[in-house]
């Protein structure tokens, strides 16, 4: 009589039954039915049939899972913020007029970044994204796209629209000012232009470096307008006060404005603007310093600039012209120089002038002229040597010299015959001697309405801008005023 053998026990009894569990079939020879019958009961799985770890292994495990839960978060969050806050990838489209274009450093970890922020497409349409250039990146690796809101402060949802021909202005590197512009480019143009007031500095966040807008909050304010100027300098009595200085633009039936407005602003000790850090608004007061109660001026009809020009010791009123801080050796009581621009469709300036605020701190100023315009120059020698008269170019101040670079000029009074500048011109503020080019690297191709700005004591960046043809532009190139040299740091797609 054969003998049989008792199958022997399983090594381990489940935690949930004290009945074995049924033998394994995985290497039994199964059947097309055994397979049917096999995925059936499947389904219908009892906790007895279920093999269940050794204690320490599932003890470890959940130890662990808390562990790789947070890891997984961390994690997600890191490339979540930076995909949605660095998408590196590309170039800003081609552009004129940036709403905002400013270069801002963190003195916490110095890093030199060029803001781009709005302005006007190759459709003329209006632009709705921002862009950072970081500077002290390698050439492959500096453009940086950020989405639109999250230049909002991170305690309110608080944002610019969208603009063009606004004003924007920077003090040293820590932060920048922008007033007004327009957001519609198309008639008809009766109630759309801005008169609001924004500020942009650097934020901290724990993984990356982000930049905020906060508004101002101030109960009285320039009248809107665009084509205007601004710069910013540092009060010579109170070295923790700054004012942003605003003169000219237009107004929405083509008047042209001739008042200057103040806004003084606090600093810490740093050079930073005191902000709330429960708040998204900066509380600050315009005042208005000179032409205040005056109306703008008919830009767009004939009047007699002539006599403007002959009797009246204040500039032509004017649009597209630039503003620069004024220097401190020649002028202390000085707020700022005013330069070229254009009143309306045959007279554009070629002239400067600096404006001397009351020495009370009230109302009132005086306009001190630096260099005479060429009045309604038609050819080349009706210049003396002056630069060719233009509006919306780019401006700065080194020491005792002003830089101006291109811009949209012409001769003959003919609009429709001027087109955009690729010169560089100085003057010199102690000799009043103007002096053109003489660069010993190739420039930037000629145009006009480019974003700039100016960093440290001797450098300015100029970025994008209209060319001939209306050919919109995305290059950016540095000038070093030392040197006098030119180095392109991003090309041009368009």
């Amino acid at each position: 009589m054969a003998s049989t053998t008792t199958p022997a026990a399983p090594l381990r009894q489940p935690l949930l039954s004290s009945t074995p569990p049924p033998p394994h079939r995985h290497d039994q020879n199964l059947t097309g039915g055994d397979m049917y019958d096999t995925a059936r009961n499947s389904r219908n799985l009892q906790w007895s049939d279920i093999i269940v770890a050794p204690y320490p292994l599932r003890l470890t495990g959940f130890v662990m899972l808390p562990i790789v839960i947070v890891l997984i978060s961390i994690s997600a969050y890191a490339t979540s913020a930076y995909v949605a806050n660095l998408q590196w990838k590309g170039k800003p489209p081609c552009r004129k007029s940036p709403g905002a274009f400013a270069i801002l450093n963190s003195k916490a970890s110095p890093s030199l970044t060029a803001i781009i922020w709005s302005g006007v497409s190759k459709g003329e349409k209006l632009l709705h994204d921002a862009w950072l250039y970081r500077l002290d990146r390698p050439m492959n690796s500096r453009w940086i796209r950020i989405p639109h809101d999250d230049l909002a402060s991170h305690h309110h949802l608080s944002m610019p629209q969208p603009r063009t021909k606004s004003s924007i202005a920077t003090f040293g590197d820590s932060f920048a000012v922008m007033f007004g512009g327009d957001p519609n480019l198309q008639p008809p143009l009766e109630g759309v232009f801005f008169d609001d007031t924004w500020i942009i500095t650097e934020r901290k966040d724990k993984l990356v470096k982000t930049f905020h807008w906060y508004q101002v909050n101030t109960t009285v304010k320039p009248k809107k307008r665009r084509a205007h100027a601004a710069t910013i300098t540092r009060d010579a009595k109170n070295r923790s006060v700054a004012s942003y200085w605003l003169y000219g633009g237009r107004n929405e039936s083509g008047g042209v404005f001739r008042d200057v407005w103040q806004l003084p602003l606090e600093l810490d000790d740093e050079d930073n603007i005191l902000i709330d850090a429960n708040s998204s608004i900066i509380n600050a007061n315009w005042r208005c310093v000179y032409g205040c109660n005056d109306t703008a001026v008919a830009g767009w009809e004939l009047i007699d600039v002539w006599k403007w020009w002959k009797d009246r010791d204040e500039p032509i009123p004017r649009k597209g012209h630039s503003l620069t801080s004024s220097s401190s050796k020649n002028a202390p009581a000085a707020a700022f120089i005013l330069a070229f621009g254009r009143l309306n469709n045959w007279m554009y300036m070629n002239d400067i002038w600096q404006f001397v605020p009351a020495a009370d701190g009230d109302s009132g100023g005086t306009w001190q002229l630096i260099s005479a315009l060429d009045f309604l120059p038609n050819k080349t020698s009706d210049l003396n040597g002056h630069p060719m008269p233009r509006d919306h170019h780019a401006a700065f101040r080194k020491d005792d010299t002003l830089y101006f670079f291109g811009g949209r000029g012409g001769l003959n009074q003919s609009h429709d015959l001027y087109g955009p500048l690729g010169d560089l011109w100085k003057f010199n503020l102690t000799t009043s001697n103007w002096k053109c080019g003489n660069e010993s690297t190739a420039g930037p191709a000629a145009r006009w309405l480019p974003g700039a700005d100016k960093y440290g004591n001797g450098r300015f960046v100029v970025f994008g801008g209209e060319s001939y043809d209306e050919k919109k532009l995305n290059d950016l190139w540095e000038f070093d005023m030392e040197s006098s040299t030119w180095q392109l740091r991003s090309s041009s797609t368009c």
